[in-house]
């Protein structure tokens, strides 16, 4: 297996200290082999966050040099998140040094989430495949966030705390100056990405083919010396036949959605209309009919991922795609919810762009 492209990462962070483990996972297969960039948006007017965008830069800097991650640290300002990450994602590095993969953590709080930021957390995959790049979803049991023991800044759309009405009312908020001494001398977090990982296995769930960056990452890892021991196991997508025996799996399936259907089947078409307008994230009963195949396959994947990787060290599988436009944001979210959940391991969900980024050859 020969390398022809680079994996070069933008990994939305926000500040890199708040998510330890994002930060490590990534930083393992980049480490001394290609670009990792921690990417974080500041919310708020140009004037009133530029002081707090120069006092925290070098401070983020210097924690990832302190945790022995090669990586840049770079930050923007914008009046929503979605914005600031569609200018990192546009200039962010400089010529062949340019990421080429958004790696974000898993909205674990989407089902309580105001509807808006779900809205931005789905825009934002969206807009990283319309600029070109794969994407990188991880989800880790226990989430990713550990600000709630940090003193810094938050980014609403991944904040636990996201829904507080007097929250949303002000904005993103400081729980007091940010000194950048004070964050490179904090106890830094451990991360199960720090720890050797023995003889167990990274699972591999290949389900259509995006260019091969399903397989590459997992590639990537097993070279590095954490996870030398780790055998690769690829399983390949066929034909799923359990659909009809999975009732209890599927009524999870439709109680987990139930709170955000739009329930129109007995409607006229003008009060569906506006609905649809004021409540675009509602999932309307002809969208349940036609994506029932595409749900019923996340609750089997599921299944079969807890069957064949309940100890494994990682899992990795293919990202489902929602249709722009024609996939509700709380359907596209309970695919991936249902698809990852109860899972011990790390779950990597990953889609390719369509580039191919392996050669096979014979010697």
């Amino acid at each position: 297996m020969a390398l022809l492209w680079k994996v070069q990462c933008l990994v939305l962070t926000g500040p890199p200290n708040f998510r330890p483990a994002l930060v490590d996972f990534v930083g393992t297969f980049t480490r001394n082999l290609s670009l990792m960039v921690c990417g974080h948006v500041l919310i708020g007017p140009r004037q009133q966050r530029m002081p707090e965008l120069q006092l925290i830069a070098n401070g983020h800097t210097k924690w990832l040099h302190k945790r022995k991650i090669k990586a840049f640290y770079s930050d923007v300002i914008a009046e929503d998140l979605r914005s600031g990450v569609q200018t990192l994602l546009q200039a962010t590095g400089l010529g062949r040094m340019k990421p080429n993969i958004l790696v974000v953590g898993f909205k674990k709080n989407w089902q309580s989430a105001h509807p808006a930021t779900v809205e931005d957390y789905i825009g934002i995959l969206h807009d990283a495949f319309d600029f070109n790049y794969g994407v990188c979803v991880m989800r880790m049991r226990e989430g990713l966030n550990i600000s709630r023991v940090m003193q810094a800044h938050i980014n609403p759309v991944f904040d636990p705390a996201e829904d507080n009405k007097e929250a949303r009312a002000s904005g993103p908020s400081v729980s007091g100056p940010l000194d950048p001494e004070a964050l490179v001398q904090e106890e830094q977090a451990s991360t199960i990405f720090q720890s050797e990982q023995g003889k167990k296995t990274i699972d591999v769930y290949w389900l259509f083919d995006d260019g091969g960056l399903t397989l590459l990452i997992p590639y990537l890892l097993g070279r590095k010396k954490r996870w030398s021991k780790c055998r690769i196991r690829v399983f390949v997508g066929g034909q799923i036949n359990r659909m009809d025996q999975e009732r209890k799996a599927t009524k999870r399936f439709e109680d987990m959605i139930a709170p955000f259907r739009l329930n129109d089947g007995f409607k006229d078409e003008a009060t569906v209309t506006e609905m649809r307008r004021d409540c675009p994230w509602k999932i309307s009963d002809e969208e349940i009919n036609k994506t029932r195949v595409k749900s019923l396959r996340q609750v089997r994947l599921n299944e079969i991922l807890l069957d064949y990787s309940r100890d494994a060290a990682l899992v990795v599988t293919t990202l489902p795609i929602g249709r722009k436009g024609k996939c509700p944001s709380s359907l596209y979210m309970a695919w991936l919810e249902m698809l990852s959940q109860d899972l011990r391991p790390p779950v990597i969900l990953i889609r390719g762009n369509q580039e191919n980024v392996l050669t096979f050859y014979c010697q």
